[in-house]
């Protein structure tokens, strides 16, 4: 007896995937204004999510400059620009000042550290230009 598979595209996947870059398109504006909320990664997950349940928001983020080169980049050898990794760094570190002058429980202050090294570690660990293509 065979077993039928679910599609890919089935319904509930194209709502997850909808939902996905919807939300993340959302904290990737935030992202702009607000520090310590990172923008180049949720913009990327939103263009990973609406590729493939939402062709209209992909359209809608591949149509804005400022989205779609962070895009093309990570598409054509994860690549994550040197301005996007000073905004990054200096949001992680505004947000980290925005703790201690809070006095925030020493506990939050390490794990909230933790985590922004480690996504600076993953940020400045990636290249800054597109590879040229020898001819």
């Amino acid at each position: 007896m065979a077993v039928k598979q679910k599609s890919k595209n089935s319904p509930i996947n194209l709502w997850v995937y909808k939902l996905i870059a919807v939300v993340s398109l959302i904290l990737a504006i935030i992202g702009v204004i607000l520090p310590g909320l990172p923008t180049t990664e949720f913009v990327i997950l939103c263009a990973w999510a609406s590729a493939k349940g939402s062709p209209t928001i992909y359209r809608f983020i591949m149509s804005k400059a400022f989205f779609r080169n962070m895009v093309e980049n990570w598409q054509n050898g994860k690549v994550i620009s040197r301005k996007n990794k000073i905004l990054s760094s200096l949001s992680m570190l505004v947000c980290l000042l925005i703790l201690l002058l809070h006095k925030v429980a020493w506990i939050w202050v390490v794990v909230s550290t933790i985590g922004m090294l480690i996504g600076s570690y993953f940020i400045w660990g990636r290249p800054e230009r597109l590879p040229h293509k020898e001819s």
